[in-house]
């Protein structure tokens, strides 16, 4: 009976957890494509090319929050035949995949600024931007940004601090709003360069914010991207985390009759996978290491703060060779 209770609890825990990942992330898809739909009517009036920047970036926001909606949604299933080893490693592909169309979509925006910088330097004659919305447009679009990223914050930390998916899109919200104030800023400030040396930069300033906006916000998605590969190859944990984990399992094996001879330890999305190699020196049937197992991911679980999956393997030989 006792046993049912705990197991009762993390799955209502873990329910409520995930209808409310759920509601964050619909709460950013409306927010995202409303933002969207705004930066590409701006984009229209004053023929703004940053402006259009942001208004993708929006874009691909949308889209990155109707999948992680999905995959929210897949990532607490259990594994069954079709997927061995649980549906976890989607959460990490989702990350990969979002980090690439970004990183594809602020390439194309700099080349396109770089394409128009090149015209001009050959003298060819460059359209005005119309600053007429571009202030309301860039404050609206802040405090949109800035709610959602709270909102998501709020809600990831509500979460246990596990989630992945919301995590990202807390980061995306920000960079969006970063993108959309330093670029309002930037426009409104144009005309401030016409008295001065820099008044030969007037007609492609929008160019170069471009070029600008884009290199700075690739550092993100490309740390994203780099973090997912690294899961979704198959990589161990920080040595931080391995240390940790082995010390606290050596603590809880002491008195357990068997030898840690190693462990390995993976993070994909939000799931951790702990593989611990044993070699005990006693007779050990199905039940016992059922029950090891058990206590082992329990206390992986209480440290990692984090949902975890654990294997036990007995074996008399290391599996790495000592480098």
């Amino acid at each position: 009976m006792a046993a049912a209770e705990t197991t009762a609890q993390p799955n209502h825990r873990s329910n409520r957890h995930r209808l409310i990942e759920q509601r964050s992330l619909r709460i950013g898809v409306l927010a995202s494509a409303v933002m969207a739909v705004a930066g590409l009517w701006v984009h229209v009036l004053s023929g703004s090319y940053a402006l259009l920047l942001d208004g993708l970036y929006s874009a691909v926001m949308v889209g990155s929050g109707l999948v992680a909606a999905r995959i929210s949604r897949n990532v607490v299933r259990p594994p069954d035949r079709a997927y061995p080893y649980g549906y976890d490693g989607q959460e990490a592909l989702y990350v990969l995949f979002r980090s690439l169309v970004l990183i594809g979509v602020l390439t194309f925006a700099a080349a396109a600024g770089l394409g128009t910088v090149i015209d001009y330097a050959k003298g060819q004659s460059i359209p005005a931007v119309s600053l007429g919305p571009v202030a309301l447009y860039s404050i609206a679009m802040v405090v949109i940004c800035w709610g959602l990223a709270w909102c998501h914050h709020y809600d990831w930390k509500r979460t246990g601090a596990q989630s992945q998916l919301l995590l990202t899109e807390a980061r995306a919200a920000r960079v969006d709003g970063l993108i959309s104030g330093l670029t309002g800023l930037a426009l409104l400030s144009t005309p401030l360069l016409q008295d001065t040396p820099l008044a030969v930069l007037t007609p492609i300033s929008d160019s170069l914010l471009v070029l600008v906006v884009s290199a700075v916000v690739l550092r993100e998605p490309l740390q994203a991207f780099l973090t997912a590969l690294s899961q979704a190859a198959g990589a161990s944990a920080e040595s931080d985390t391995i240390r940790t984990t082995r010390a606290a399992l050596e603590d809880l094996l002491a008195g357990l009759s068997c030898w840690l001879l190693d462990l390995t330890v993976m993070q994909v999305g939000r799931t951790a996978f702990v593989v611990v190699y044993l070699n005990p020196n006693q007779p050990m049937d199905g039940a016992s290491i059922d029950i090891l197992r058990l206590r082992i991911e329990e206390r992986c679980r209480q440290l990692m703060r984090g949902p975890v999956r654990s294997e036990v393997i007995l074996t008399a030989t290391p599996p790495f060779a000592s480098s």
